[in-house]
């Protein structure tokens, strides 16, 4: 394992996360404020749970197209669903992590949900970087990161039935 190589991807992380966290915080901000009602059930789960997934489908996105591009053998629909699925399990790790310490801090402080939030973003992030960068975009058994061959690519998803169906 290379460290600085690791320490690279963590930045590069947690630089494009803030897509995830400022998506997540402005849904949840609309929800609390507008949409739901004032039960706690309403403002410290139901709100963060719908405002993670928004902030989930973003930070996908940024992670598959910027963060690990190197490690992504194909560019394709079905390659940018079949890591998303893993993803989203991961997310949901991290969900579970987020939810625990954003109502633990709720309970013992009586902060806004928002605040509480953005506390338990920090941890729940530190998760979901080690999940994604040694699990979902893990480099190839043989140790060498896969590279995009754009010729090859290209004539995958001619094809590629999937592609000819949409």
């Amino acid at each position: 394992m290379n460290i600085k190589k690791v320490i690279t991807q963590a930045v590069k992380f947690s630089l494009t996360s803030l897509f995830g966290t400022a998506t997540d915080t402005l849904v949840l901000w609309l929800l609390t404020t507008f949409a739901f009602g004032p039960s706690h059930f309403e403002q410290y789960v139901l709100s963060p749970l719908i405002s993670f997934e928004c902030a989930v489908i973003v930070n996908y996105s940024v992670a598959f197209f910027y963060v690990w591009r190197d490690r992504i053998n194909i560019f394709s629909i079905g390659s940018y669903l079949s890591h998303f699925w893993k993803y989203n399990l991961s997310c949901i790790s991290a969900f579970i992590v987020k939810m625990l310490l954003l109502n633990a801090i709720a309970l013992a402080t009586k902060w806004d949900p928002v605040i509480c939030n953005l506390l338990a973003l920090c941890a729940s992030g530190l998760l979901n970087f080690v999940l994604n960068e040694f699990v979902i975009f893990r480099k190839s058994s043989s140790g060498k990161e896969l590279k995009l061959n754009p010729g090859t690519v290209l004539e995958m998803e001619r094809s590629n039935p999937f592609f000819n169906e949409y």
